[in-house]
């Protein structure tokens, strides 16, 4: 393996589960996220596809996406209730440890910061009996958290040992958040760093971001915004984040590609970002060899 603080998410990639995981060991990467329905859409059902994951050899990174959860009230919040325990039972099956929660966009979801947080420390206690920790997500259409910022604060204040943070790259450079807004992360509460680009200098409406961030992303080293990502990655190595990144890139095109050819994409953002911008020595042989496959 070359790649310890990398991984993909298997939501970026076209193919069956076996397929996606193959071609992600296949890259060099240790270790996977993993989309749910990946998992229980397999088509020998959600046994076949946990077996698929626990024999692929692959750390799984966490399972995601768990969405909408806060702030709902009533039959809502148990049906949302019962959705998130069906997905920590999921994680907890494929041997994982992380499950990602995305903020709530619901439109029936409140903002206030008193039930957003009583919602978070009930999933947080959910998560405990399975060891299983929890990365809060803000999101610009959110209603509950708009950016990494807001989510630090909600974190900070349910104040679950097992509740921390996400941050997406590609939400800090769509939003123009500033690169040392990063130094208000506790980076033992910072449990996941998603990392992408996009190709156009600018998204002028939260729905192209939206539409971009779902369609339209690239890899770190493919994009418009390369130098301010460098930045971003450098400015959590010095606040002293030691955790996982990963490539959630979502683009519609690289779902009519063999996933193969999409894992050597990721291949070389790793490179890039271990070599470049992180400075870590990797193992000779290996470096050769990428060297190589990138040229």
């Amino acid at each position: 393996m070359i790649f310890r603080d990398f991984g993909m998410t298997t939501a970026s990639l076209a193919g069956s589960l076996e397929t996606k995981l193959a071609a992600v060991r296949g890259a060099g990467f240790s270790q996977v996220m993993v989309a749910a329905a990946d998992v229980v859409s397999h088509p020998g059902g959600t046994a076949a596809g946990v077996r698929a994951v626990r024999e692929s050899g692959l750390e799984v990174t966490g399972l995601e996406a768990l969405r909408d959860f806060e702030g709902l009230d009533g039959a809502l919040h148990g049906y949302k209730v019962d959705v998130a325990k069906a997905m920590l039972e999921v994680c907890a099956e494929i041997g994982g440890r992380l499950v990602l929660v995305e903020a709530s966009g619901s439109a029936h979801a409140s903002g206030d910061p008193a039930s957003v947080t009583r919602d978070l420390c009930k999933l947080a206690m959910l998560a405990v009996p399975l060891g299983i920790r929890l990365a809060y997500k803000g999101q610009p259409w959110s209603r509950t958290a708009r950016d990494f910022r807001q989510a630090a604060d909600l974190v900070l204040r349910a104040g679950a040992p097992n509740l921390g943070v996400a941050v997406d790259a590609f939400d800090v450079l769509a939003g123009g958040v500033p690169q040392e807004d990063l130094d208000i992360l506790d980076p033992g509460q910072t449990f996941l760093v998603q990392i992408s680009d996009y190709l156009w200098q600018q998204v002028r409406s939260v729905e192209e971001e939206k539409a971009t961030a779902a369609h339209f992303r690239v890899f770190p080293g493919e994009g418009a915004h390369s130098e301010a990502l460098a930045q971003f990655v450098s400015r959590l190595d010095t606040i002293g984040y030691a955790g996982n990144y990963s490539f959630d890139v979502y683009n519609d095109d690289f779902l009519q590609m063999p996933p193969e050819a999409v894992c050597r994409r990721a291949r070389r953002a790793a490179l890039w970002l271990a070599e470049t911008v992180l400075r870590r020595v990797l193992p000779v042989p290996n470096v050769e060899r990428l060297r190589a496959a990138r040229a």
